[in-house]
């Protein structure tokens, strides 16, 4: 389905919170030299699981999205904030966790390694194919069920790294900028110091720096010597703007569902311009617009990752990305599985013992001795939430988790 735009204002959607995440893993993934430091976040129960990656936004993020709410314009642009210490990449975590998937976020490489060096468009931008490589080696992920979500910077990155692998099932962009990186720059130097009345003159002067600095390497005209920016040289930057000037035509590329969320008070990618953009260019996506929100997920007056965004998130998924059953042995062909979002079968090459379905928690929801070789399972009139189908046949189990909408 192609929704050109909903709106989502006061609406909470009921969606089932399957309690509170227990299990966390921190692990450290080999990417072009250099070690990442990443953490997943696992749901109640036995997996596979669906995993999503966040890709975060620009600077040296670290896997919570921690931000300090203090210094510098802070007062005048979040004064609702000021002192707080927003974790914004933890609260999608726990949110996304509760409702059943698995979430890796990751330190960014300039975080971990301040003083990287050489620094190459692959190692700073594109740690994420490292980490697909990473979960697909996972027993306990869904390797063919891998979910990207892309938040600001890092919506531009999701859809060029989701088209070169088909084990992506889906992207999300999270204030998610159409316009260029220079262009955004530019907007961000005077808007601030328009809302913060602070030197406009000053802004305009380094603004346009940026955006000539940048047409000059779109033009190649630049060389060896030329003087790097934000740290990054003129020929690295040149396979950033090939990639991420190309966002649109990279979302149309990737052949999986798309979903595009907008915040409406976000002032970093303002999203009037941006959504609209997205919105022309990319029709087969679809587009939730969430009020209220600023670029770092919450509202004007509480740090906390706003749930309205995450259930959107969730609600989405469980619309549109409907896990494959996985098998957790490797006996081949043994169990045979039919999944639709009404029923479930399950087929084996002998009699199936039982039958348990449990809930998110733990607990029992149905339990059949089966004793034949096929087993039928109508999901009409259950809850909405995760459950989990184990059904054994000689000392082999088999697990398929179920999303029930």
């Amino acid at each position: 389905m192609n929704c050109k735009l909903l709106l989502l204002v006061t609406i909470f959607f009921a969606l089932a919170n399957t309690g509170d995440a227990k299990r966390f893993e921190s692990v450290s993934i080999a990417h072009d030299g250099v070690n990442l430091n990443a953490r997943i976040q696992f749901p109640d129960g036995a997996g596979p699981f669906q995993v999503v990656i966040v890709v975060p936004g620009s600077g040296p993020n670290d896997k919570d999205g921690t931000i300090l709410m203090q210094g510098g314009n802070i007062h005048c642009l979040y004064p609702g904030l000021e002192g707080e210490t927003l974790k914004p990449y933890l609260g999608l975590s726990e949110a996304l966790s509760d409702s059943g998937y698995a979430v890796l976020t990751y330190d960014k490489v300039e975080y971990t390694n301040p003083n990287v060096s050489p620094i190459t468009f692959h190692k700073l931008w594109l740690p994420v194919e490292s980490i697909i490589a990473y979960v697909k080696t996972r027993g306990d992920i869904d390797k063919d069920n891998i979910i990207l979500l892309g938040h600001s910077e890092g919506s531009g990155i999701v859809p060029y790294a989701g088209r070169k692998d088909a084990s992506v099932k889906a992207v999300i962009s999270l204030a998610g900028p159409r316009q260029p990186l220079d262009t955004i720059l530019a907007y961000q130097l005077l808007a601030f110091e328009r809302t913060c009345n602070g030197d406009t003159n000053a802004a305009k002067t380094q603004g346009a720096q940026v955006l000539a600095y940048f047409h000059d390497v779109r033009t190649g005209n630049y060389s060896s010597s030329t003087p790097a920016a934000f740290g990054v040289s003129a020929a690295v930057w040149a396979d950033y703007l090939h990639v991420m000037d190309s966002v649109s035509i990279n979302y149309n590329l990737c052949g999986t569902r798309k979903l595009f969320i907008g915040l409406g008070d976000d002032i970093n990618v303002p999203v009037g311009t941006q959504y609209a953009r997205f919105q022309q260019e990319v029709p087969s996506a679809d587009f939730y617009l969430v009020p209220a929100l600023n670029h770092y997920l919450t509202t004007a007056n509480n740090p906390q990752t706003s749930q309205v965004l995450t259930d959107t998130i969730v609600y989405w998924l469980r619309k549109n990305v409907f896990p494959v059953a996985i098998n957790n042995v490797e006996e081949g062909d043994f169990f045979t599985v039919n999944l639709s979002p009404t029923d479930v079968t399950v087929s084996a090459a002998s009699s199936i013992d039982n039958a348990y379905l449990t809930n998110a928690a733990g607990a029992v929801v149905r339990k059949e001795a089966v004793n034949k070789n096929s087993y039928h399972l109508n999901l009409q009139g259950l809850a909405t939430g995760i459950y989990y189908l184990r059904v054994s046949a000689q000392n082999k189990v088999k697990t398929i988790n179920i999303p029930v909408q």
